[in-house]
């Protein structure tokens, strides 16, 4: 797999590698990537769980759930079949896919909707943080074995792992062939590291800054990380809050990050600002984003734009310093929700300073994340499919800024990235099937 610049035109089809057909033997681990038709899966699974042939109707079942209900995963049937045998397995995650074609095929706008997405980058593979494959329903490249699709350079192959350019380049250039403008690094504070952010600025040059950087500040580090986040800010004491952030996180980020890449709307650098319920109190939260943004713009001449978690507006005075807002979980958005949520639409809203931004999620599976080895059902949260991006997509076509919830979060199950097993309605989708849904809607080739 080719490994250069953002220029090249990808010629290569994905293509499925050949069906299952046997032999039937018991195996360690158990493969639940075997098998591309729901019935050709099921044999393997249960050959592999059993070392013998499934009857007829656990064939003809399980084919069918698979192809019309959607909480039904291929997991699901393989931990099944090991409970039905009283077995303990052990499970690997092999790749349907004998082709990965580049994709880089410059986008040609095709309105003015700027789109982008937050981009996780706690990844420390192998087998560390956000890296366990069975945490994951969906999975990368590169997270249990370096990937040529993750090489850099003279580099020909790398982990899915953010002191790696390879990684970065690969998001970036996905992202780029999406027609995104923009993603946010999700950043915890000790992440903002020479070693990542170097990486960062390597890819972003290689790749020519097709697509740039904003800040997402995920608060969920403080008091869970230790060190120099051990001790959460204090909003009772707002000027030194927006010493603590702005000294820990924002000037680190943005010194670090080279400024040619850094994503601008409107003139001004992107900040979202998170609420994760370690920041209290949430109504005196005003006066710290503005000594926050204070201080940015004295370091670096500009004012940026900050989008503040809707907790926040806890601080009545909020609406005055915040430039835009948004809710996280727009799965949480029912019909009866107020704020940024747009009720019966599950996508969060925002009109404030005459900017329309909207932000959604568009997939979800953290079970393997909160309760390992469970069976989903009709009632768990789950949605694996494309059905909801394209919504999201027409649903946010008049918006200014519009926000995906997000490119690749492993744990949780919302990564719209390049993943090599999507599964859903009886077939697999291509690794890039989400990436090309939001190509189809910004790009005009």
């Amino acid at each position: 797999m080719a490994t250069g610049s953002a220029g090249a035109t990808s010629t290569t089809a994905f293509q499925l590698r050949a069906e299952f057909a046997g032999p039937c033997t018991r195996a360690t681990p158990v493969d639940v990537n075997l098998g591309n038709s729901p019935e050709a899966f099921v044999r393997a699974a249960y050959c592999q769980v059993n070392g013998s042939e499934p009857a007829a109707d656990v064939v003809s079942m399980w084919s069918g759930q698979l192809r019309t209900l959607k909480y039904v995963r291929r997991i699901d049937v393989v931990h099944q079949f090991c409970a039905n045998a009283n077995r303990t397995c052990t499970l690997s995650y092999s790749d349907p896919w004998l082709t990965e074609p580049e994709n880089t095929t410059p986008c040609t706008r095709s309105g003015t909707r700027e789109m982008g997405a937050v981009q996780m980058f706690f990844s420390d593979c192998p087998g560390g943080v956000n890296c366990g494959m069975d945490w994951a329903n969906t999975h990368a490249y590169g997270m249990d074995q370096k990937s040529p699709l993750l090489g850099f350079d003279a580099v020909q192959t790398g982990y899915y792992v953010p002191s790696n350019p390879g990684f970065w380049r690969r998001e970036l250039v996905d992202a780029a062939y999406a027609g995104l403008q923009f993603l946010m690094p999700n950043a915890y504070g000790p992440d903002i590291t020479d070693d990542n952010l170097n990486a960062l600025n390597e890819a972003l040059a290689e790749t020519k800054n097709a697509v740039k950087i904003g800040l997402f500040d995920d608060s969920w580090g403080w008091g869970n990380l230790g060190g120099a986040f051990q001790t959460p800010p204090n909003f009772n004491d707002p000027n030194g809050a927006a010493d603590t952030i702005y000294s820990l996180k924002w000037k680190p980020f943005f010194s670090k990050l080279s400024r040619d890449g850094w994503y601008a709307f409107n003139g001004r650098p992107l900040i979202y600002v998170y609420n994760a319920g370690t920041l209290k109190p949430a109504n005196r939260a005003a006066a710290v984003i503005a000594g926050l943004r204070a201080r940015f713009q004295a370091d670096f001449g500009v004012s940026p734009f900050i989008v503040v978690d809707q907790a926040f507006f806890a601080d009545p005075n909020m609406i005055n310093q915040a430039d835009s807002r948004f809710v996280w979980n727009t799965f949480s958005c029912g019909a009866g929700s107020t704020g940024s949520c747009v009720p019966g639409k599950l996508m969060s809203e925002s009109t404030m300073n005459g900017v329309k931004l909207d932000q959604f999620m568009v997939k979800w599976d953290s079970l393997g994340r909160d309760d390992p080895g469970h069976i989903a059902t009709q009632n768990d949260q789950l949605f694996k499919d494309e059905s909801l991006l394209k919504q999201r997509l027409i649903d946010s076509a008049s918006a200014q800024l519009a926000v995906v919830a997000t490119w690749n979060d492993l744990g949780e199950g919302t990564g719209i990235e390049r993943n090599y097993d999507y599964y859903a309605n009886g077939a697999w989708l291509e690794p890039d099937a989400f990436i090309m849904d939001i190509r189809a809607s910004q790009c005009s080739n």
